[in-house]
């Protein structure tokens, strides 16, 4: 069997709310292996976006630990946590987060300068990644300039700058319309076979979901067992 990539184990997420505490999260167990690409379903509040959280580091759970690579990573500084996001994953979310003031090219190599890579380097390899994604004609245009497919295409080169192990995206074609979003799911099917990248993707879209490997649902705080599509 394979070993898993990144693996939560009974992960709690609780809130206190001013009147009492919430649970958004109640002992989830949760993995991904190299090169899986698995959906997350689930209704809003259905605590999606807290598992992404506390999966990428981005937040503590209240109980239970997140491995990567069978490492421990839970009790992890906040600044060895943002170095090993920056070299191990990438993100893609449905309001792209580009820099606005700046374009294309200078959003992808962004996380390559941040890693300490040299500005021709950087960019010789994000020029790569814009042609990969279809935008080679389009990499000196900001983020207001483009359409909303091309800036989560954009957001997608970015996410695979730094050639990470897994990329884990949030609703991010949520904010486009079917043919579009259609175009983005089939560049990140695509991307993963060339380069055996793993995905985890939250989406409400179960005709998108049902073209992963697998689906999880998330169902007010419990994942409720998996299904493999054909």
């Amino acid at each position: 069997m394979t070993k898993p990539l990144l693996q939560g184990q009974q992960l709690s997420k609780v809130y206190d709310d001013g009147s009492g505490q919430v649970t958004v999260l109640d002992a989830v167990d949760f993995s991904v292996a190299p090169a899986e690409m698995v959906a997350i379903v689930g209704a809003s509040g259905s605590g999606k976006s807290t598992l992404m959280h506390l999966l990428a580091g981005l937040d503590r759970p209240t109980q239970g630990k997140v491995l990567f690579n069978g490492e421990d990573i839970t009790g992890w500084s906040a600044s060895k946590l943002a170095q090993w996001r920056n070299q191990n994953l990438g993100f893609v979310y449905q309001f792209h987060h580009l820099l606005p003031e700046f374009n294309a090219l200078e959003n992808v190599a962004m996380p390559l300068l941040i890693s300490g890579c040299d500005k021709a380097t950087a960019s010789r390899r994000a020029t790569e990644l814009l042609r990969r994604v279809g935008l080679e004609q389009r990499m000196h245009h900001r983020p207001a300039q483009l359409s909303g497919g091309e800036r989560q295409r954009v957001a997608i080169a970015r996410a695979f700058a730094n050639q990470p192990k897994l990329i884990i995206a949030d609703e991010p074609t949520g904010n486009l319309d079917g043919e579009t979003a259609e175009s983005v799911y089939q560049l990140m099917l695509e991307l993963n076979r060339e380069q055996q990248t793993a995905f985890i993707i939250v989406t409400h879209d179960e005709h998108l979901a049902a073209q992963l490997q697998r689906t999880e649902r998330l169902q007010r705080g419990h994942l409720q067992g998996s299904s493999g599509s054909c």
